[in-house]
């Protein structure tokens, strides 16, 4: 399967991107690695110890060490390394790769049958499908942004509960 850069510094996988038929849109996410801070870097951040970056490019962040292990091992990825707990500077890359595809359709998004979790989309916590597809990757699902009838969970008790 062909991978096509995009301007997010994510692949859009050919044949799975833009689908007219479903409307959906699907990125891999590679080349993760993962950064412990140092006090002084922490309280430059909102609270996050562990930064997640995707081609160098930041990704995602977590308030404690529990937090980002659980968000890897729903998206079947393992640490290559030791990561030094927080308050240490360390970078070590993460083995794997997952997808994340936005759908527009409804009916195809609740239609799937994949471990539910929330994640976070356009700056809201909203709900994700993580299926696992037929070539491995973990695929987390989600509906797009733009869609009146998207669940929103409360930002506060959400950051509680994942980090």
């Amino acid at each position: 399967m062909e991978h096509l850069p995009n301007k997010y510094g994510t692949r859009s996988i050919a044949g799975i991107g833009c689908s007219p038929k479903h409307r959906s849109h699907t990125d891999l996410y590679d080349n993760l690695r993962v950064t412990s801070l140092t006090e002084e870097q922490h309280l430059k951040t909102c609270g996050y110890w562990y930064l997640v970056t995707s081609r160098s490019m930041s990704h995602t962040a977590f308030k404690d060490r529990e937090n980002l292990l659980q968000w890897m091992e729903e998206r079947c990825l393992t640490l290559k390394g030791e990561l030094a707990m927080a308050g240490t500077n360390s970078t070590v890359q993460i083995a794997g790769a997952y997808r994340r595809t936005s759908h527009m359709s409804y009916d195809e998004f609740y239609s799937l049958e994949g471990t539910r979790v929330r994640i976070v989309d356009n700056g809201d916590y909203t709900l994700g499908i993580i299926c696992v597809d037929d070539d491995h990757f973990a695929n987390v699902h989600h509906l797009n942004c733009n869609l009146s009838d998207r669940l929103i969970f409360d930002y506060q008790t959400s950051r509680a509960l994942v980090g």
